[in-house]
């Protein structure tokens, strides 16, 4: 996960575990679900058409 590189847009809470949208500089949109019981280990999922630096996206 690359929240060091986002802007944190919203968070909540779920019956699967807690989902995070963010942003990054580059504009690019990205939802991470964080399962409970995973250690913070979240599946994520956006795209981007251009390679990003700071997201590696």
């Amino acid at each position: 996960m690359h929240m060091d590189t986002d802007t944190i847009v919203s968070r909540h809470i779920t019956s699967e575990g807690v989902v995070v949208w963010s942003r990054c500089a580059c504009g690019r949109l990205r939802m991470t679900l964080v399962p409970y019981g995973t250690d913070g280990k979240g599946l994520a999922a956006g795209g981007h058409a251009n390679q990003c630096p700071r997201c590696g996206r």
